[in-house]
């Protein structure tokens, strides 16, 4: 069967507009409150028995937002939890409104210091950050 050029493009016109659906912005289904930042530093959750584990949770204010659990030698028992802006560096973070803050975060036997560009809001909350 012989296409025909309007044919073709209008099948080349509905795939990229199928692909263009697969690679979209963030929608409001991924957009977190500061409330649901809140909400989840101070959840109470169940520490990964191995390894390092991090997923997306969200956007917040268009960010990734990244949750991370850092384990060292006695997993689950020196796991830290960690819930961040994916930015790659300070300059990034000072630009979204992000605050850039240096933790002690388990390597090994021991601990290191690493900094995070962190949501205002978790830092102005502080005190009720959870591991």
């Amino acid at each position: 069967m012989k296409m025909t050029s309007t044919a073709k493009a209008f099948t080349l016109s509905a795939l990229l507009l199928s692909l263009s659906a697969c690679v979209s912005l963030p929608t409001n289904e991924d957009t977190l409150t500061d409330a649901d930042l809140i909400r989840a530093v101070q959840q109470k959750e169940p520490a990964p028995t191995e390894g390092e584990q991090q997923w997306i949770i969200g956007y917040h204010h268009g960010t990734e937002v990244v949750k991370s659990f850092r384990c060292a030698d006695l997993c689950p028992e020196n796991t830290l939890r960690i819930i961040y802006y994916n930015v790659p560096d300070v300059e990034s973070c000072a630009r979204i409104g992000g605050v850039t803050k240096q933790i002690l975060v388990p390597i090994a036997i021991t601990v290191a210091p690493r900094t995070f560009c962190f949501p205002k809001v978790i830092v102005d909350n502080w005190k009720g950050y959870l591991k």
